[in-house]
């Protein structure tokens, strides 16, 4: 292990390198040295055609920050393979306009791979992507004109069908741990979440690259217990000392709360409850699903406020929440905190959370939608001129038993609520239950194959996917059928001859009958 200087850098980090990161938004990024690498570009001029691969999204979310617009602004990344992007708004435009080559994967996919990056396990090869936009079938994960290359390919094992995906061996690990010990074993004391930053040091050390750890010191070898280190030295060839707390923030909030590191518990809620909206009436309904003792899986977009949700209704300790950044229980961060959880039950490395997924660990998952079609289809990751990737959703929807999917009908709609019933007061400008989902990130024949159980939770009306197709099984008291909810889908959905009104207790300021509803599901279970 040596410690690196700015100097150094112009000759580690070459044109044509493939990086790989393991970090999510500004926890765990190597921001040091993301900007030295740029400025080392700045003045030598010899850092170009980069690929950077990373499982989740990152953004330091600062004007004076280093990420990957700062990247992509210098033109020094060639290829981006990623499973999410929502904090780079250059990238994305660049994206679009064919600057780059780019990829979207399952961030599972891309987070457990690297173990498996060697001689002996040349690619990874997986049902998960299978009949998505990930399959060679349909996109193979390419995301625009410029992008040629396949990564994905279809195979047929013993008559089943895989995909094998090929990602490029690693040449530079850029990680971050919070202290090296004088023998470049590297610790995670202050860090949000662990990260695949492990996994992803093996795969650039088996390739004959470089593993670059930025920390906030160095400290005297034996300082930790061996049980506490992360990256053990013989891994580790340079460690960067950053000085500047806003290069090397726990997340976008704070330099340090060790209440999100799991160093202590915090007796209130960090957050205040969720004022009452129609978010939370959506919320509510979804949760009715739950029944005690489920593993619950949260997914980005209305789910964030989940965790919130149960807090205020007094049954958090009904069920046990995961984030698949690899943190298991506690409160749920929301906003720019999401994915960061107060009062930890348990903190794994990311790709172990996904072993965990994918071997049945979850009992339901909280996911969003942009679109639904009329077979139950599912698109949340292109839509207009958003592209925001799959993230783990792809991952999670192929694995879990029971999937609840949460979002508004109509984009732009304004409701309210009055006497225990639902009034549209502006009707939206968009349709988000169309006839063909635009991006196929959920199929929902595969999902019958599978035998999920799937619902689609709006403020309006609740939706069963069926053998028959998509079926309406409740709509919001208040609300008349034909004008409310079938003008606002593009198909004929299929109605239940028993159509029921949904629970107008949730469609008030106070509820409190969550507890009830977990209890008796569970009781069912």
């Amino acid at each position: 292990m040596q410690i690196m200087s700015f100097n150094d850098l112009k000759d580690i980090v070459k044109s044509g390198d493939v990086i790989a990161l393991a970090a999510l938004s500004v926890s765990n990024l190597p921001v040091n040295v993301l900007k030295h690498i740029a400025k080392a570009h700045d003045e030598f001029g010899n850092i170009d055609d980069l690929t950077f691969m990373l499982a989740n999204d990152i953004s330091d979310y600062r004007g004076d920050g280093y990420d990957l617009d700062s990247f992509v602004s210098r033109g020094m990344i060639k290829r981006l393979i990623m499973s999410i992007i929502i904090g780079s708004p250059k990238t994305i435009e660049a994206i679009k306009d064919n600057e780059l080559e780019a990829y979207i994967v399952p961030q599972g996919l891309l987070a457990t791979h690297y173990r498996n990056s060697s001689n002996k396990f040349p690619n990874m090869i997986s049902k998960i992507g299978l009949h998505t936009s990930v399959d060679p079938r349909y996109t193979g994960g390419k995301v625009n004109d410029m992008t040629k290359e396949d990564i994905v390919s279809l195979l047929e094992i013993n008559g089943e069908e895989f995909l094998q995906y090929a990602f490029p061996k690693v040449d530079i690990a850029l990680l971050r741990g919070t202290y090296a010990d004088s023998e470049g074993n590297i610790y995670m004391n202050h860090e949000a979440h662990l990260g695949e930053g492990y996994s992803v040091a093996l795969a650039a050390h088996q390739n004959g690259g470089k593993v670059i750890v930025q920390v906030k010191e160095v400290v005297q070898h034996g300082s930790f217990k061996p049980t506490e280190v992360f990256i053990p030295g013989e891994l580790v060839d340079y460690v960067f000392i950053n000085e500047d707390p806003k290069y090397h923030r726990q997340t976008f909030q704070h330099y340090y709360n060790p209440a999100i590191s799991g160093e202590y518990k915090v007796l209130d809620m960090p957050e205040p409850a969720n004022k009452f909206s129609i978010r939370k009436v959506i919320l509510r309904r979804a949760a009715q699903y739950l029944s005690e003792g489920n593993v619950v899986s949260i997914g980005f977009g209305i789910n964030n406020e989940l965790s919130n949700l149960l807090v205020e209704e007094k049954v958090d300790d009904l069920v046990q929440l995961n984030i698949d950044t690899g943190v298991f229980g506690g409160i749920i961060g929301s906003g720019q905190n999401f994915g960061l959880n107060y009062n930890l039950d348990a903190k794994m490395r990311h790709e172990m959370t996904w072993d965990f997924i994918y071997n049945g660990g979850l009992d339901i998952a909280y996911l969003s939608f942009a679109e639904v079609d009329q077979f139950g289809n599912v698109n949340v990751s292109k839509y207009g001129d958003r592209m925001n990737g799959c993230g783990g959703f792809i991952d999670i929807s192929q694995t879990v038993k029971k999937i609840i999917f949460s979002g508004t009908m109509v984009v732009g709609s304004q409701s309210t609520c009055n006497d225990k019933a639902l009034v549209i007061e502006q009707e939206g400008h968009s349709k988000k239950f169309v006839e063909h989902v635009h991006n196929m990130d959920f199929n929902a024949s595969y999902a019958k194959e599978l035998g999920q159980e799937i619902y689609y939770v709006t403020e309006r009306a609740v939706f069963q996917l069926t053998d028959e197709g998509l079926k309406l099984i409740e709509i919001a008291a208040g609300l008349d059928l034909e004008k409310d909810i079938l003008a606002n889908i593009a198909f004929q959905p299929i109605i239940d001859d028993e159509l029921k009104v949904i629970d107008q207790n949730i469609y008030q300021d106070n509820w409190g009958g969550l507890q009830q509803c977990i209890k008796d599901n569970g009781s069912n279970y």
